[in-house]
């Protein structure tokens, strides 16, 4: 896949014979020296937890970079852009989306038109915006994988789903972050696909446990991330980037984060009341309308999914069966 960045932003990568960091600039990646910015390996963890030091020393490297520096990108395998600690998850957080679940869940015997559940739905989520908080749950690194990387659909699962998301990363420990201080611990952003496994989530024998997130959401390469870490202040208003999903070329999903009923600071502030927040975790901040339970389509073998967030980067992952 040819990519490009525009501005710059960080990366890992596989050349073959080791994997790196490496900054971006335009479309070669230009490898970061052990016990250069950081003692010890220039791991991604490494610069997230110095970040507010390192951050301006990045930026001097990209701006100094020249046309032939680095690395072509095309001749590198890239890798998920970050090894998180802690994946927290925003679920039903934009309102179409909740207002397409409540439409497709309706009773047998509910008399409401789609138009009535809908406004029903609107009146529910401002409600819940104005006086409610977010649904918020925990995700496992294990499940992440890399931009390019094939997705494995496991034989016991015939209902898998996608859901394109916006992703925070988050630069420096955080507790009890007000929401108005909540973006000074944002290093910036990804694109994640949070695939779920629908027919494994709400088990009938556990019903009353609530959802199964673990057997649903956390299996290896459940998570495609990247493909880039591209810093705050490269981005300029997230609540603006246009979010996509295509299937095998149909556009399915597109909606953008200023839709969300949380915002991007009130969950980075829950988040933070919940658990302290370390450099490099991901809060994912929910996805869009247009999910397979809407299209009465689910992830097949040899399906091609799209993942893009503009001015992120796209991802392409291609669906096989699990071995």
């Amino acid at each position: 896949m040819t990519r490009f960045v525009n501005g710059w932003a960080l990366g890992r990568f596989d050349d073959g014979a080791r994997q790196f960091v490496a900054v971006v600039v335009g479309d070669r990646a230009i490898p970061l020296q052990d016990d250069g910015l950081t003692a010890g390996p220039a791991t991604l963890r490494a610069l997230l937890d110095n970040w507010a030091y390192i951050h301006p020393r990045l930026a001097e490297l990209a701006g100094s970079a020249t046309p032939g520096d680095g690395v072509p990108l095309d001749v590198l395998r890239t890798l998920a852009p970050v090894e998180p600690r802690q994946i927290l998850q925003a679920g039903a957080n934009y309102r179409t989306h909740v207002a397409e679940i409540i439409v497709s869940s309706r009773a047998a015997d509910d008399p409401r038109s789609d138009d009535e559940l809908r406004r029903a739905a609107e009146q529910m989520m401002d409600e819940r915006a104005r006086s409610g908080s977010p649904f918020l749950f925990s995700g496992l690194p294990a499940a992440i994988c890399g931009p390019d990387d094939d997705v494995l659909l496991p034989a016991e699962a015939s209902q898998v789903d996608w859901e394109a998301e916006l992703a925070v990363v988050i630069g420096a420990p955080a507790r009890r972050v007000s929401r108005e201080q909540a973006m000074d611990y944002v290093a910036g952003y990804t694109v994640c696909n949070d695939i779920s496994a629908r027919d494994l989530q709400f088990p009938a024998e556990h019903k009353a446990l609530g959802g199964d997130w673990l057997r649903a959401k956390n299996r290896p390469t459940f998570l495609p991330t990247g493909p880039f870490l591209v810093p705050a202040d490269q981005v300029g208003d997230h609540r603006k980037l246009e979010i996509t999903f295509e299937l095998n070329g149909e556009r399915l999903q597109q909606d953008v984060p200023g839709n969300m009923l949380f915002d991007v600071p009130t969950l980075i502030a829950e988040a933070s009341a919940a658990t302290t927040l370390y450099p490099g975790d991901l809060i994912l901040t929910g996805s869009p309308a247009g999910n397979g339970g809407h299209w009465k389509r689910w992830l097949r073998a040899g399906d091609v999914m799209r993942t893009a967030i503009a001015g992120l980067g796209e991802q392409r992952n291609t669906c096989v069966p699990e071995q």
